[in-house]
């Protein structure tokens, strides 16, 4: 049985696709069951999240949660890609100051409408955005979207870009939003340079390296996540937004076979309030201290197993 369930911190160099890392862990750990959640691109570094063994089964639950990056803007120059991979569609001259830069950058914050990035996967008539991109298409409607963007420092201005820090909300665009600063500014813009610092819960100075995994993997004879340090999570702690529930026994051997015994529906009932949907629940096991299952409830029902986990 795979004792390496829950999730790894990785701090993704630049150059690498979120596939690739993903392969290098695989190799590193022995693993064949490993996959990610929120993808970054080669142009990007920083945390990325490696779903190990059963923790694939909750990357609907996580990463949910608000981001934080780092961004380079390259000024005076647009892209196809809104970012320095893509193909440069116009060039001017940068003639804002530094203060206006600033100000132009600060102005940009709360709920902004803006063009989703052609390279990415929002799908139009069925199709991931960069599948029309690849083959040098464009969809008759790129679509608009809602995005928010908050505590926005500029580290660092110059004529030709910006260093700026912000956070965002899931589903927000940096490249987007780099592409309307330029726009404000009337040089263009596009980013040159991304780092993702923190996905809530999660922060990338928890992260290790592949390099860094790859030492620490070797140097042990215990080959289990607990020797990774801050960079592993169990999956027991990959959902605490969930409400934890503790069970055991003859409750737990019924949670494992997918029903629900009146002992946990009674402590369930403590989390329904009316008119409310009820919290998400994780179920742990006191025996062992690993998740069991996941549960949840719509508005007006009572909670359903959602998901139930290997026992390791």
């Amino acid at each position: 049985m795979n004792p390496m369930n829950g999730l790894l911190l990785i701090d993704k160099p630049i150059g690498l696709t979120s596939h690739d890392v993903v392969g290098r862990a695989r190799r590193i750990l022995g693993l064949r069951g490993i996959g990610h959640a929120g993808t970054l691109d080669p142009l990007a570094s920083g945390l990325l999240v490696l779903l190990i063994g059963e923790a694939t089964k909750v990357s609907d639950y996580i990463l949910n949660g608000d981001k934080s990056y780092e961004l380079k803007a390259r000024l005076g120059v647009t892209t196809d890609s809104m970012d320095m991979t893509g193909v440069v569609t116009r060039e001017a001259a940068v003639t804002s100051s530094a203060e206006e830069i600033k100000r132009a950058a600060l102005s940009l914050q709360g709920t902004l409408t803006l063009k989703v990035p052609v390279h990415s996967a929002v799908k139009v008539d069925g199709k991931k955005l960069y599948e029309f991109a690849h083959k040098g298409q464009t969809p008759e409607h790129v679509p608009d979207r809602e995005m928010s963007f908050y505590d926005i420092e500029v580290v660092e201005t110059a004529s030709q870009g910006a260093v700026v820090r912000m956070k965002c909300s899931k589903g927000s665009f940096i490249r987007a939003w780099a592409n309307k600063l330029g726009e404000d500014l009337g040089c263009g813009a596009t980013v040159e340079a991304l780092r993702r610092i923190e996905s809530q819960p999660f922060d990338v100075s928890q992260a290790i390296t592949l390099e860094e995994l790859e030492s620490m993997w070797e140097a042990k004879t215990e080959r289990h996540g607990r020797v990774l340090g801050g960079a592993w999570v169990p999956l027991k702690d990959a959902v605490t937004q969930f409400k934890r529930i503790d069970i055991d026994g003859h409750c737990e051997n019924l949670m494992r076979n997918g029903q629900i015994s009146k002992v946990v529906q009674a402590a369930l009932l403590q989390h329904v309030r009316i008119g409310e949907a009820p919290p998400g629940v994780r179920v742990v096991s006191r025996e062992t201290d690993d998740l069991v299952a996941i549960l949840t409830a719509e508005n007006g029902q009572f909670y359903k197993i959602k998901r139930v986990f290997l026992k390791t």
